[in-house]
C-alpha cells in the first residue's frame, strides 16, 4: 500500500498548488479533466497518472495557461530499464494530449461561435477611449461589459477563440482556445498590410494609414501571423510594427518583430519617442503610445519610412530548405571533438554543480586541456583549440592562482599565449557582458569571432535574463546559443545544482544541449576534503559504452600544484566498502551507508577476497 498512497499523495499536492481539483484521483495513464480555482463547476484542468514503476503524472490547468510533468523519482534516479519504459510512456502521453488539445480547440471554437452570435456589436469601450482609438468592425460588448476580440483562424478567417479586455484594460483568452496563427483584421484601403501585436495598437496604425492591419495579439504569434498573411499575399508589401520592449531582457517586441519580418522578406517599424516615459513614468513602446503621446501624423511618418530589418552579424536568416534525397547526397564532414568524449566540434554543454564543490576548477581545467590539447578526467583535446573564459564571478588574483596551480600541475607543454583568453569582471571599466540581452551578446561577438571554444562560468552571473524558472526567459541565451553553433562554436556552460540536486531552474536549457555533465558529493564526503566529487553525464548524445560510465575524481593542490586523481565510481564504492567493513558493519549496514542492496555488497565483497557479516 505504500508504494501507491505515497506518489498519489505527492502528485495530489502538486496539482492541488496548480489549482486543479479533481475529486477522486484516477491513476489508469488515461487523460481526465476536472474544475480549478474560479470555475467549480467547468472541467477546465486536465490530468493523467501512472503509478507503475517508475510513477509519473502529468497536468494542464487551461484557465492559467500552466503545464508540467511531474515524476516520483529523477530521472538520473532511475535504472536504465526504468528510464527506457518512461520515455516509451511519454510518448504515448504526449500522443494523448494532442487528442486532448483538438477537442478542446473544437470546444473554443463552438463557444466562441455562440459568444458572438449573441454579443452586440460594440459602438464604444471605455478601454478604446482611454487609448484613444475608436472601434471597428468585428468587435462586440460581452455582457459582463468586457470588449470582445475574435481570433480568426488563419485557415477559414472563422473565430477560433475570443479575447476579453476589460476597462482596467485586463486581458484574458477564451479558456481552451487556440491563438497561435490567428489574429484579428482590421480591414482597409489596398496598399501596405500591417502586422503588429494589440488591438489597441492596431487601430492607431489604421487610424494613421486607413490600411489593413492584423493583431496577433501577441509577439510570439507575429511570425506564425506573418507566415499566413505572405501566403495569401505574396506580392504585398508587409510592414512587422514592432513594440519596443526596451526596458524587458531581450527586448522580445523587436526580437520577435524582426525574426517575424525577415522570415517573409517584410519591412519592419520600431516606434521611436522624443519622450520614451509618460507622466507616471512608465516606458512608452508600442505606436499606440506614439500616437497618444505624438499624434497620428508622427505615426505616419514613422510607419512610411519602416525599412528592412538589419540581420545579426553572422546569422543567416534566409531559410535553406533541402530535400531527403539533396541531405543524402550531401558531403558533410564528420563532427570531431574539442574535448573527446564530451565537447563536440559545434557543440552545447553544462556542466553543473552545487556550491562549493569544486566547479570552477574543473572548468578552468576543461579549458586549459582544450587550449594546450591535452587531457584531464580521462577526457582528451586531440588538438589545442582557443579558447575564451567568461569568468562572472572571481576576482582576477584568485583565478591567476588557479591558473598558475593547474600549469604548475601538468606536463605537457602550456598553450600558446593566445589559446587561452580570460575575460574577467575586475579587469572591466565597468559592468560583464550580460549573455541575456543583444547589447552584451555584441559586446562578445569580436571576442568569440576567433575562437573555438567559449566557457560561460556562469549562467546565473553572465544570464542576467529575469526569473530562472521561466523558460521564456531562457530564450534569448538560447538562440545566442544557436547562433554560435552556426558559426562553428562549442560552448560550455557553468551552472548550479538546485535545492533537488538538479540543475538550477528551467529544464529547457537541456533541450538544445549535447552534454550535461553533473558534479555530486559522494556519499561519505567531508568538507576538508576539499574539490572531491563523482563527475556523472546525464545527457550523452553519442556517448555509449565505458565512456558513458561515471567516475570519481579529486583534487590535490601542494606547493602550488594541481593534480587530479581519477578513479571508476565502482573502485571508489568498493573501497568505501573495505573501510566499513574493516569497521566491523555487517552487509545489512554497509548496503544502507553506500545505498547499494545487500546483494550488491555481498557480491563485492566476495570479488574482494571479504568474508559477509
Amino acid at each position: 500500500m505504500r508504494s501507491v498512497v505515497e506518489p498519489l499523495s505527492a502528485f495530489r499536492v502538486v496539482i492541488d498548488a496548480a489549482g486543479l481539483h479533481p475529486g477522486e484521483l484516477i491513476a489508469d495513464g488515461e487523460l481526465h479533466r476536472c474544475p480549478v480555482d474560479g470555475k467549480p463547476n467547468a472541467r477546465d484542468g486536465a490530468y493523467l497518472l501512472h503509478l507503475d514503476q517508475p510513477a509519473s503524472g502529468w497536468w494542464l490547468n487551461w484557465r492559467t495557461g500552466e503545464e508540467n510533468t511531474w515524476t516520483a523519482k529523477k530521472e538520473r534516479e532511475l535504472s536504465p530499464d526504468e528510464r527506457q519504459a518512461l520515455h516509451a510512456r511519454i510518448e504515448v502521453d504526449r500522443r494523448k494530449r494532442e487528442t486532448l488539445n483538438t477537442v478542446r480547440h473544437a470546444e473554443a471554437r463552438e463557444k466562441a461561435r455562440d459568444i458572438l452570435a449573441n454579443a452586440p456589436e460594440c459602438p464604444a469601450h471605455p478601454y478604446l477611449e482611454r487609448k484613444g482609438v475608436p472601434c471597428c468592425p468585428g468587435l462586440k460588448s460581452g455582457n459582463d461589459g468586457r470588449l470582445v476580440v475574435p481570433v480568426l483562424a488563419p485557415e477559414d478567417g472563422e473565430a477560433m477563440s475570443l479575447q476579453f479586455i476589460a476597462a482596467d484594460s485586463d486581458k484574458r483568452f477564451l479558456t481552451g482556445g487556440r491563438v497561435q496563427g490567428g489574429s484579428f483584421v482590421i480591414p482597409g484601403t489596398p496598399g501596405r498590410l500591417y502586422l503588429c501585436e494589440g488591438l489597441a495598437t492596431g487601430l492607431s496604425i489604421h487610424a494613421a494609414t486607413g490600411q489593413t492591419v492584423l493583431c496577433a495579439f501577441n509577439c510570439g504569434n507575429l511570425e506564425a501571423v506573418a507566415r499566413h498573411a505572405r501566403e495569401k499575399h505574396s506580392d504585398c508589401e508587409i510592414v512587422v510594427c514592432a513594440d519596443d520592449d526596451r526596458a524587458t531582457p531581450g527586448n522580445p517586441g523587436v526580437s520577435k518583430a524582426t525574426a517575424a519580418a525577415l522570415a517573409v522578406s517584410a519591412l519592419l517599424a520600431v516606434p521611436r519617442f522624443t519622450e520614451p516615459l509618460d507622466a507616471q513614468g512608465k516606458a512608452r513602446t508600442d505606436f499606440n503610445d506614439l500616437h497618444q503621446a505624438e499624434g497620428l501624423d508622427v505615426v505616419r511618418e514613422q510607419l512610411a519610412g519602416a525599412s528592412k530589418p538589419e540581420v545579426a552579424p553572422g546569422l543567416k536568416r534566409l531559410l535553406h530548405v533541402v530535400n531527403v534525397a539533396d541531405l543524402l547526397r550531401m558531403d558533410l564532414p564528420e563532427r570531431g571533438h574539442i574535448l573527446a568524449p564530451v565537447i563536440p566540434e559545434q557543440g552545447l554543454v553544462m556542466l553543473y554543480a552545487p556550491r562549493g564543490l569544486g566547479k570552477t576548477w574543473a572548468a578552468l581545467s576543461l579549458a586549459y586541456a582544450v587550449a594546450s590539447g591535452q587531457s584531464v578526467f580521462g577526457w582528451n583535446a586531440p588538438t589545442p583549440r582557443r579558447v575564451l573564459y567568461l569568468d562572472g564571478e572571481m576576482p582576477a588574483r584568485t583565478r591567476k592562482e588557479r591558473l598558475a596551480s593547474i600549469t604548475a600541475g601538468c606536463e605537457g607543454e602550456p598553450p600558446d599565449a593566445d589559446y587561452l583568453r580570460i575575460l574577467t569582471p575586475d579587469l572591466q571599466p565597468d559592468y560583464m557582458p550580460n549573455i541575456a540581452t543583444p547589447e552584451g551578446q555584441a559586446d562578445l561577438a569580436s571576442s568569440i569571432e576567433v575562437v573555438d571554444l567559449v566557457v560561460v562560468d556562469n549562467i546565473a552571473t553572465l544570464g542576467r535574463h529575469g526569473r530562472e524558472n521561466e523558460t521564456e526567459s531562457w530564450a534569448p541565451v538560447q538562440e545566442w546559443l544557436l547562433r554560435l553553433r552556426r558559426a562553428g562554436k562549442s560552448v560550455l556552460l557553468v551552472h548550479h545544482a538546485g535545492k533537488g540536486g538538479g540543475q538550477r531552474g528551467t529544464s529547457a536549457r537541456e533541450d538544445i544541449l549535447d552534454t550535461v555533465i553533473a558534479m555530486r558529493r559522494p556519499g561519505d564526503y567531508q568538507t576538508e576534503q576539499g574539490a572531491r566529487f563523482e563527475v556523472h553525464l546525464e545527457k550523452a548524445r553519442g556517448i555509449c559504452g565505458p565512456e558513458a560510465n561515471p567516475f570519481e575524481t579529486a583534487l590535490r593542490v601542494e606547493s602550488g600544484v594541481a593534480t587530479w586523481t581519477t578513479r571508476p565510481i565502482e573502485d571508489a564504492e568498493n573501497a568505501r566498502i573495505v573501510a566499513l567493513h574493516k569497521e566491523g558493519l555487517n552487509v545489512t549496514e554497509i548496503a544502507l551507508e553506500i545505498g547499494k542492496h545487500k546483494s550488491t555488497v555481498s557480491r563485492r565483497l566476495k570479488a574482494l577476497g571479504l568474508e559477509a557479516a
